[in-house]
């Protein structure tokens, strides 16, 4: 059975619009969340099957001056528990 993966992350407010265009181009590797505009949180909702792509994605926008920081993954079974 497939998990879900949360990619947890930092981002510039004024940022999130290219970090939510890249995601669409790879289409079906993830779902953007914006937890706390104010903060910057932002979730990634993916599978294990693609999270890794989102954070090769994640990779390239931050070789382009995209400030992404404090990334981390968590992985569950039961989404609904988020």
């Amino acid at each position: 059975m497939p998990h879900t993966v949360k990619v947890i992350m930092n981002i510039p407010k004024k940022d999130v619009l290219i970090l939510n265009s890249f995601t669409d181009a790879y289409e079906g590797i993830g779902i953007v969340r914006t937890v706390d505009p104010k903060a910057g949180l932002v979730i990634i909702y993916a599978t294990d099957s693609t999270y890794k792509i989102v954070l090769k994605v994640l990779d390239e926008l931050i070789e382009d001056g995209v400030e992404i920081t404090n990334i981390k993954t968590q992985v569950s079974e039961d989404v609904d528990a988020w």
